[in-house]
């Protein structure tokens, strides 16, 4: 069974372990560089993958303005550092998550009805994953760290 769970304390040492490659990390950030910066920035809200109680996956759903990059839209948020641990990796467990990714807000951030994120140009398998899953490519480009992203969106409302 795939979870969505709030981070806690006791998931550290299963992140600690969790060996990311460059070409993910080309892509994303490693969890525990998230959870530092959660420290900092209130606005993070860190969250485990869990699949049958083991730690699978992580990223951060961050209230800040950092969201106003990708949308104009106030009640919006912004999914960061989406990752899946390479041993849980091609199945299903990706899909799966951000399938329950919209109960997921519904619970812990009932006042938002979309979330954003930007997928970089070049990761064509998280690209059709997003895509899969609902997001979409409103059009909207802009560069960063490592190169063209593309802004995508999921609506949590009709």
């Amino acid at each position: 069974m795939i979870e969505l769970v709030i981070y806690e304390d006791k998931y550290q040492a299963a992140l600690e372990d969790y060996p990311l490659s460059e070409g993910d990390l080309a892509f994303t950030g490693h969890p525990l560089e998230l959870l530092e910066r959660s420290k900092i920035h209130s606005t993070y809200k860190p969250v485990v993958i869990l699949k049958d109680n083991q730690v699978a996956g992580f990223f951060v759903l961050d209230e800040g303005d950092d969201k106003f990059n990708y949308t104009d839209h106030q009640e919006s948020i912004l999914l960061r550092g989406y990752s899946i641990h390479p041993s849980f990796q091609r199945r299903g467990i990706a899909k799966g998550s951000l399938t329950l990714l919209p109960s997921y807000i519904m619970k812990h951030f009932s006042y938002i009805d979309q979330v954003v994120l930007g997928v970089n140009e070049a990761n064509k398998a998280a690209h059709s994953l997003y895509i899969k899953t609902g997001f979409i490519d409103e059009g909207k480009r802009f560069n960063g760290k490592s190169g063209q992203q593309i802004a995508m969106c999921l609506k949590l409302r009709k």
